[in-house]
């Protein structure tokens, strides 16, 4: 597989874990919330029933925004160890995902793409969350979809059908760049879309999951890929 022959016409992104780091966003969210209810498990076996369990499994249920789906899920979990929920639990979820920094190689990259490709992010958020990820990125996108517009969340095709109509290209014209095989790769691979996994947690693919065309540990190697010189 060449990224080069056709040259794409578009890169679509996701955003939270592919450029922003939420996950460190997150993860110091639940630590806080873990020890403020004295919940005796460790943040990390929190987060993972947090994300794998409940998150996860929601988003293929009926539609709300996502701070509503956080907020949700989050009282999920709590309730899965025993806790005491209070209605107001997860209110600020959304807001800590909000304020979520880009990884470190993220601005460096995007600049040295954004002359040569058009640029969009397709995201499982709101338009109110991410427009702190698009400042934080310099708002170099042309294209940002979110859930929100969609009122459907990947891996449904939706998010990818609207971008492609939008941006006026095809799906073989299009290399998508994305880290999560649970609701990234399960659609742009079969919709064939050139697909690079940045695999920055080093997973291993769990089966049934389509193979990435190429798989890198974080961006440093994705414009090597595309044929942009250094």
């Amino acid at each position: 597989m060449t990224f080069t022959d056709p040259t794409p016409e578009l890169l679509t992104f996701d955003t939270y874990g592919t450029l922003i780091d939420w996950d460190t966003a997150l993860r110091n969210y639940v630590a806080d919330l873990v020890a403020a209810k004295e919940i005796p498990v460790s943040p990390a076996d929190f987060y993972e029933t947090w994300y794998y369990q409940h998150a996860l499994p929601m988003l293929a249920g009926p539609f709300k925004l996502y701070r509503q789906l956080l907020k949700d899920s989050l009282q999920d979990a709590l309730r899965s160890h025993s806790a005491e929920v209070a209605p107001d639990d997860g209110d600020d979820f959304g807001d800590a995902m909000a304020e979520a920094d880009p990884f470190p190689d993220t601005l460096e990259f995007l600049h040295r793409v954004a002359p040569h490709f058009r640029l969009g992010t397709i995201s499982n958020s709101q338009d109110d969350i991410i427009s702190h990820a698009v400042k934080r990125m310099d708002n170099v996108f042309e294209l940002v979809i979110t859930a929100e517009t969609t009122h459907a969340y990947k891996p449904a095709p939706a998010l990818f059908e609207l971008i492609l109509a939008r941006a006026g290209v095809a799906a073989r014209n299009t290399v998508h760049i994305a880290q999560s095989q649970y609701v990234d790769l399960p659609r742009s691979v079969p919709m064939g879309m050139r697909t690079i996994w940045v695999n920055r947690n080093a997973q291993t693919l769990n089966p049934g999951v389509p193979e990435p065309h190429a798989v890198v540990p974080d961006l440093r190697g994705v414009p090597q890929l595309l044929g942009v010189a250094g």
